[in-house]
């Protein structure tokens, strides 16, 4: 219970800084983009406890996620490095070929 009253005061608290700032904005013009940051970052907000609640660990599921395209990565090297032959071969029978054709 005490983590919500504190979420509430937090929000309460970011709500009353976006008035501020909307309110001290000197021009109308740059008030509705300043408006849509400051409304996104409110949304936002409200995401962050429904994000938590759910269990979604962001942490973890961004380390695995860099673990799995580091693991392909190491594979994708071995593999090229395996392959590194047919390079060779290629490049030597395309050397002959060039080589016919010139004499």
């Amino acid at each position: 219970m005490s983590q919500i009253i504190q979420w509430v005061k937090e929000y309460v608290g970011l709500f009353l800084g976006v008035t501020l700032i909307l309110y001290l904005t000197p021009t109308k013009e740059y008030r509705g983009y300043l408006r849509f940051f400051l409304e996104m970052l409110l949304v936002l907000f409200c995401l962050r406890p429904m994000v938590v609640i759910s269990g979604l660990n962001l942490e973890k599921n961004w380390k695995k996620t860099y673990q799995s395209f580091y693991e392909e990565m190491e594979k994708r090297e071995q593999e090229a490095a395996d392959m590194e032959y047919l390079d060779w071969g290629y490049i030597n029978e395309l050397e002959k070929h060039t080589e016919e054709q010139e004499e």
